[in-house]
This record gives C-alpha cells, structure tokens and sequence, in this order.
C-alpha cells in the first residue's frame, strides 16, 4: 500500500460542531418536542433523506472529488450493515449512499462518518453540495493540469461558512481538467475548466447550467482566473444567489432561473460586482491550501487504473470494503468514485492486474461487465420518494435485453422522474420516468432524449424526441443499436414506432412497471423540490374532466366522469391513487373539502352522483353548472401548487372556529430571540398551524419587531396586528399559504 491515511476532505470545525449537534436534534423530534417540518428543515440540509418505505431514511455521503481511502471504505461497509440494507450506493454525482437506515440510528452513521473523516453535511437540501471532478483527474492524459487539489480546497472553503446550507437551493461546483468536459462542468451551477495561460494554470469558469426541470447550458462568465482566484469566484457567485434566487418558489429557485430571469449581461454584472466587493473586503474565510493530492498518494511508473462497472451504482457492503482492502494491497491507495456511477482502483502495476482482477472475480457481483453499453440509472420508485417509474428495473431489463451485445461506447441515462439525477439531458441516449393514463389506467412510460453534446463552450442538452410505454424501452434501444451508427433521427422514428400505441389493445403487463407485481401507480409518492410529473397526471385527469363536459349533449354519464376525474385529480399530491369511485369521492372529501379547499356544498354533489349510479337518482342534468364549478376550482388549485405540492392560494371557505375557541391558543414567546433565529422559528411554528389560522408572537422592541412582521409580508403572509405592550409587541399573523 502507497499514500498517506489523512482524509482527502478536510472537515472543518463547523460542520464537525453541527454533526455532533445533530443526535440532540433527533431526540427531540423522537420525544415530540420538534415537529415533523422543522425537524425535516434540519436534517436533509445534514443528508439524511426519508425514503420510500415509511420510517426509512437514506444518508448521502460527501466524497470529495470522488477520492475515498480504503479504512474509509471499511467504515462506510460497517456503518451500511449496523444500519442500513447492506447495499451501498454510488452516484452520478460521486457521491456515496446508504440507505434503509432507522431514523434513530442516523447519528450513529453521522458520527461513524465523522470519525474517519467524512461527512454527510450539504448531501441534500439548499446546500452547497459535492464539489466534483474528472473522474480521471492527475491520470488523464489530455487534461491541462491535475484538477484534484483545486476541487477539495473548493469544497474545504465553502463548507466552513453555515450560511452554505442555507441557499435558496442547492449550488454544485464541478471542476473539468479539460475541454472534454467528462466532469458536466459546461451544465452546472459553477463550472470550471482548467487552461494554461502563459504558463500559468488557471481556469475558463461557466455558471448558471444545471439539470432537472427546465435545464440550462452555462454561460461563460471569466475567459481565465488564475488558480488562487477560484475561492473568490466561487463566493461570488454564492452571495450573487444568495441575493437573487427566488426563495418564495422552489419550481424556479435554482441558480439558472437567475440567469433566465436577468439575462447574460446582467447576470455577468451582479457577478462582477460581487467580485468588486470582495475584492476590496476580502474573502471571509481563509482560504485553504490547493495540495497536490497525487504527491500525498504516488503511482508506480507505467501504472493502469483498473475499472469497476457496477450495475445501478450498487455494491454490497461486503464488496465495497473488499475493494478497499484490494486498492490498499495492489493500488496507490485510493478508490474513485465516477459519474458513471462506477469505482475506479488507480495506480496498479500492470504486473498486478491479473491478481487484482483474480481478487474481483471473487466478489459477488460482477464488476467486469458484458461488453455491451453503459446504462446509468438514478435510483427510482425503489427508494426515493420523488421518483415515479423503477428506472433500476429498466435498467435491467435493457442490460439483459443487449446481454453479450458486443462493445459500445453509448452510455444509457434513465431518469425515474424529471430531476435527472442520472442526468438524461446529457445522454445520448436519456430516458426521464413519467406517468400516463391509458384507457383509465395509468401506465408507466418514458421521455426518449437524444443528442446531447458536453463539451466546453459548444455544449448542448438532449432533445425530447418522442414517449414510449417502458415496456417496450428494451426492444427499441435494441433495434438501436444494432444500427452501425446512432442519431437523433433514427431513434426519432424508434420513438415513433414504439411510442404508437394507437392501433392496438396493450396487454396487461404494461400496466405493471420493471420489477414489480403491483400496478402502476403514484400512491406512496411524496413532495419535492420538483412535482413536474404528478403535474402531468393531474392535467391528465383536469383534461379528461373537462372533455367529457365539452360535448354538445352532454348526458348524466359524461357529468358523473367529470365528477369523477375532477375528484380524481388532486388526491395524488397525498400520496393516494384509489381506485373505486367512491373511495374517490371519500377521499376528496377528507382532504380538500373538509380542509376548506372546496366549498363543502360539493359534498352534496358527490352524493347525488354516487346516487345516480347506484340507480337511486334519475339523471345529473341539473348538476351541470355544479361540475364545471367543481372543475375550475380543481384547476385552479391545480395551478397554484408549488414544488411543495402545497397550494399557494386562499380555501375556499374557512374553517369555522369553535365557539369558545382562543386565536391566541397558537402562540409563540420569542422574546430574547436575536434576529435573524427568532424569524426562522416564527416561520416554523406558523407551518404548525392551518392556513386561516392566526399565530401569536411576542417579539422584543427594535430590530426584531421591525425585521420579523416585515420578512412575513415579503412571503405574502398577513400580519393583522403590532402592538406594543409595553417593553416588547405583540404580533398577529394570518398563515396565507
């Protein structure tokens, strides 16, 4: 074994603090004393996601520029089978996940992390996430310098202020050795790509790219910084969002809707200015040394890296801490994670490539592959909760479909949802996970993308070409690749040839998703930063409500499906798919009529309409007018959820306080609260409450009382009273939205 044993990742003090602080915050969530809502507030920002199965979280682990060291390895295998399913992770992103870990249990996989150096902090929420890099970085041979030590200074830098968790989203920083651009540096938040100028290394640097909903190329913003400016420019750009990143609405919060919102020009002014001031003020962290990792970790002469290719990104726990002893013994002592979502041993004597690949024959998967392309998947509906198809399971299903298919350079991309985590926009070939309703069913289908080109200043995303039922994924990337070249048009037509499902009955397995039993279906899904494809389904059913009531003559059947879709439509952003019309309407009445949502006289019309089905009522003509009100009032709750899936307007009635019933019973003392904490906890125990509802708060005179009801104005809350009683106020306000 070569190298040194000392993190990669220098953990800075904050974060150690914060890490070791978190135990107590679980023990207060476990006890009660924390609600559901602040609490989630605290822990993904700490990278501890709930998964799908209920109780069951997933941490995210921080790989620095993808370099992990075998006792690390060891560490993470432990802490996956003490805590987790066994199965470990690897992403796009070069991070590294466990998951199916106990709530209770996640301090000790924080704490487990920390004491071999790694962290978890910023592995979700609008954070500062992984700072990522070539995955060939100091070995690649046409990259203008080693972009490894420049990559984790980034990273040491920002990790040590705490206001880099507290963004208006997440903020990704990718380092490129070359113009090549294997890192995706030309489609992130901040991009760098290392160039030479009169000898000196430096860097051309982009911002404003990203994936997921409506993505976007970056726009150059520097031609050449010196090497020693990064952390300035990566500041910059963090205080430029910080200022001008839409907080109030998650669907465009992302640093590229700055960009689109302002223009190239002006984007590239505010940086500017940025810049400008840091320049007179300095930076407001030390900056850390760019270490010549390579150095701390020497390679033999002439020495092959030795690549892994996991199916999914998946080891088992055992495997993962086998390839870390393995690198240890044969390599320079590192292990790389790739955005391939494979690993890498680097450094192998090509004398002691036979006995390293003797020692991965053992493991018990298969890392050597079966020649055919590369298929990159996010983890899907399996797991995660945004997720909406099995994307895993078409993996899978393609890999064994093209099984001894001969060699290829394509690479795969399949997406369970729109967020791209395995960044289909950037395929050649992509697919992105969406639901659609056939013949009343729903069905599990996918986006086909093509042609996309990553490469620096000329980069492009994947064009949308076409849909087809996942069923019939596999045949067609098939039939692709069996041509002797693959283009946008010829999978244009495979998408048109598989995607017509016009002019025939589908049997019923395609009502049934890769790997599973049960039918398709959204039920168990749950918010997040992006609802683009519950968005759609709920379209679907607005639209099917609406066409049944277009017809010129309009009959009970066609009121009673538009009653039906319209209460349909709306339940799926609660997670609940029912099936009979009447667990439909019971449903609805529970979660948007009692709420106040819908006025409560729609009662009346889900009984008349269950009534006419049942035989008991002559016809719904007269109950017209009352289903085109009930589906203008969907639609236009429809149309004002946020990425939350929370609705952003008023109920239609307010729920009706009981007689006797104090405004004042939710009340909260913030009195010697400092700003800006005591807004932070105002706004968290407003979320407590229903909307309608009136919150109480006591504030001390100054600073707070002027900053707090003036920060809930700006959210479009209604604060109705400020009064001073004497040494501090009292203040009301209205929960809005």
């Amino acid at each position: 074994m070569t190298g040194s044993i000392e993190p990669i990742l220098h953990i800075p003090k904050t974060v150690r603090e914060d890490t070791l602080a978190y135990r107590s915050k679980v023990e207060e969530f476990l006890s009660g004393q924390t609600s559901a809502v602040a609490f989630r507030a605290y822990r993904v920002p700490m990278g501890v996601y709930e998964q799908r199965a209920a109780g069951k979280f997933m941490v995210r682990i921080r790989i620095g520029a993808g370099l992990v060291l075998p006792f690390q390895l060891e560490k993470i295998a432990q802490l996956s089978k003490a805590h987790g399913n066994g199965i470990v992770h690897i992403t796009t992103r070069q991070d590294i996940q466990i998951h199916q870990v106990e709530i209770g249990e996640t301090p000790d996989v924080l704490e487990g992390l920390l004491e071999v150096g790694l962290s978890s902090r910023g592995g979700g929420g609008n954070t500062v996430r992984n700072v990522t890099a070539c995955p060939r970085a100091g070995l690649c041979s046409e990259e203008e310098f080693d972009v490894t030590g420049h990559s984790v200074a980034t990273a040491e830098y920002l990790l040590a202020d705490r206001g880099s968790f507290n963004l208006p989203r997440k903020y990704k920083i990718v380092f490129s050795g070359c113009s090549a651009d294997c890192a995706f540096a030309s489609v992130a938040d901040l991009g760098f790509f290392a160039h030479h100028r009169d000898g000196v290394k430096g860097f051309a640097v982009y911002a404003g790219g990203g994936l997921g909903s409506n993505p976007a190329v970056a726009v150059k913003i520097e031609d050449f910084v010196e090497a020693s400016e990064i952390f300035e420019v990566a500041e910059a750009i963090k205080r430029l969002f910080d200022k001008h990143g839409d907080r109030a609405n998650k669907h465009k919060a992302r640093l590229r809707y700055v960009l689109a919102r302002v223009g190239a020009s002006e984007f590239i002014r505010l940086y500017k200015q940025e810049r400008a001031i840091l320049n007179v003020e300095g930076l407001p962290y030390e900056a850390p040394e760019i270490r010549d990792i390579a150095s701390d970790y020497p390679a033999p002469k002439e020495s092959v890296t030795v690549r892994l290719q996991l199916r999914n990104g998946d080891i088992s726990a055992d495997d993962l801490a086998t390839v870390g002893r393995i690198a240890a013994t044969y390599g320079q002592g590192l292990v790389r994670t790739t955005q391939l979502q494979d690993l890498h041993i680097t450094g192998v004597a090509p004398e002691d490539v036979d006995k390293v690949n003797e020692e991965l024959k053992k493991l018990s998967v298969d890392v050597f592959g079966d020649g055919g392309p590369k298929v990159v998947a996010c983890t899907g509906a399996a797991t995660c909760k945004l997720g909406l198809c099995l994307s895993q399971g078409l993996s899978d299903a393609i890999s064994k479909k093209l099984s001894q298919a001969g060699d290829s350079d394509t690479v795969i991309r399949i997406s369970g949802c729109p967020n791209s985590c395995a960044n289909h926009f950037i395929a050649k070939i992509g697919f992105q996970g969406k639901a659609k309703r056939v013949d009343g069913r729903l069905m599990p289908f996918y986006n086909v993308l093509a042609d996309a080109r990553t490469v620096e200043g000329d980069a492009r995303l994947a064009e949308t070409i076409g849909a087809v039922p996942a069923k019939r994924i596999p045949d067609l990337v098939a039939e692709a690749l069996s041509n002797p070249s693959v283009d946008k048009e010829l999978l244009r037509s495979l998408a048109a040839k598989y995607g017509d499902i016009s002019t025939e009955s589908l049997p019923d397995d395609f009502y049934y998703d890769f790997g599973s039993d049960e039918p398709f279906s959204l039920a168990g899904r749950g918010p997040g930063e992006c609802g683009a494809g519950v968005m759609d389904v709920i379209k679907l059913d607005i639209d099917e409500a609406k066409d049944a009531l277009k017809s010129g003559q309009t009959g009970s059947k066609d009121i009673y499906r538009a009653i039906v879709a319209s209460a349909r439509a709306l339940l799926v952003t609660v997670g609940l798919e029912p099936k009979k019309d009447r667990e439909i309407f019971t449903a609805f009445g529970r979660h948007l009529i009692e709420p106040g949502w819908v006025k409560s006289a729609t009662a009346q019309l889900l009984d008349d309409a269950i009534d006419w089905r049942m035989g008991d009522r002559e016809s719904l003509d007269d109950r017209l007018a009352q289903a085109w009100e009930l589906i203008r009032r969907v639609e236009e709750l429809f149309l004002s959820l946020d990425a939350g899936l929370k609705f952003k307007i008023e109920p239609a009635e307010r729920k009706v306080t009981p007689e006797g019933a104090d405004e004042k019973a939710h009340t909260a003392d913030l009195r010697g609260v400092a700003c800006p904490l005591n807004f932070v906890k105002a706004k968290l125990e407003l979320e407590k409450i229903e909307i309608g509802s009136v919150l109480e708060l006591l504030l001390d005179e100054g600073e707070s009382v002027r900053n707090v009801p003036a920060s809930f104005g700006d959210q479009g809350q209604e604060v109705i009273e400020v009064e001073d009683v004497g040494g501090h106020f009292r203040v009301k306000v209205r929960r809005k939205r």
